[in-house]
């Protein structure tokens, strides 16, 4: 229902042309997010997490294992007494309100990017790995400063994202990345990628690494339930590697290799197919770290399936039949759904 939406919603923005849509669409999403009562993966854990930092104590005893940013702000919420529901909403219109705007300035048609976002990301990130999420949307706003080459403002933005993930401080491959390819094409892409194919083999054995992981991070790369990925057998994976070679084939034939934004977009994008190789069976490990360079898909996509064909209406179909299939594969087919079965919301218990 909410999917059906939130296309409606885009379309009348592609017609209209008027991106003060994009509030609305954000604001829908904020909220299914925000009022939601034990719904999605990590409700109950975070909720744990909140009552256990009740004292700023907490952030330094080591007793609660979050990020310093987001044991702050739990911190903050729990100790002047405000319950676990109002932090939940209040942290889902911090994030939706960051990408929202982050969309609204740098994208021409904002709507259609969020709804794409909520078939592809949203159910599992932003209803369920919100730290991740999160950190996710942060790192967007690197993006500007990798076009500028400004490094300090590059890092600082990652430095604030790593305080609610960890993981954001892969981001930091973008920079040698973007200086060393000026453009990323067929071949790099495939230099690059093959070798991520040979890290991944060795990557394969912890035992000629563990000793560098830290202990508290060890269980992801020895424990039977976090290395028991499909590697080259993920279909997203392969998902990706099309939606990259389509977009490279997109950018020739449409003769726009000097597009510095789409060059950066597919630099980013690269990364994250490469992350899901280089990392083997290491799927948490893998799904983690890619999972931030995958978020460029949501501007991808939308921008390859408005330049499918000269016929916009057309174009318009194709894009959301595609959203579409990818919602069911990721959210349906896969049971994702029975993680939200019943959807209840925090107004059905009080």
């Amino acid at each position: 229902m909410i999917l059906f939406i939130l296309i409606g919603l885009a379309l009348f923005e592609l017609l209209t042309d008027n991106k003060k849509i994009t509030w609305v669409t954000g604001s829908i999403l904020a909220l299914f997010a925000g009022l939601r009562h034990y719904s999605g993966y990590d409700f109950n854990s975070y909720g744990l997490y909140y009552y256990e930092a009740d004292s700023f104590r907490v952030l330094f005893d080591g007793s609660v294992r979050l990020e310093s940013g987001f044991l702050f702000l739990s911190t903050l919420f729990s100790s002047i007494g405000l319950n676990y529901y109002t932090f939940v909403l209040f942290f889902s219109l911090l994030s939706l309100g960051l990408l929202t705007y982050f969309l609204y300035r740098y994208v021409p048609y904002p709507s259609m990017v969020l709804a794409y976002y909520y078939g592809r990301f949203y159910m599992a990130r932003d209803m369920g790995q919100v730290r991740g999420a999160f950190a996710a949307i942060i790192l967007l706003y690197s993006i500007i400063f990798l076009i500028k080459k400004q490094p300090l403002k590059f890092m600082l933005v990652i430095f604030i994202a790593s305080l609610f993930h960890v993981t954001a401080w892969a981001f930091i491959v973008l920079y040698p990345i973007n200086t060393f390819f000026e453009k990323i094409n067929v071949k790099n892409s495939m230099l690059l990628i093959g070798l991520s194919f040979l890290f991944g083999i060795f990557i394969q054995t912890p035992s000629l690494y563990i000793w560098a992981i830290p202990q508290g991070y060890r269980a992801y790369f020895t424990s039977a339930s976090h290395t028991n990925g499909a590697w080259l057998a993920y279909p997203i994976l392969w998902m990706q590697l099309i939606i990259l070679f389509g977009m490279i084939t997109l950018r020739n034939r449409n003769h726009i290799y000097d597009n510095e934004w789409i060059n950066i977009l597919l630099k980013i994008y690269l990364v994250s197919p490469m992350v899901l190789i280089a990392a083997g069976r290491l799927e948490t490990v893998g799904g983690r770290i890619s999972t931030l360079f995958a978020t460029i898909e949501m501007l991808i996509v939308p921008y390859f399936f408005i330049n499918m064909t000269r016929y916009k209406m057309l174009n318009i179909i194709f894009y959301g039949g595609f959203s579409l299939v990818i919602f069911t594969l990721i959210f349906i087919l896969s049971g994702m759904y029975n993680e939200y079965i019943p959807y209840n919301t925090i107004f059905s218990y009080y």
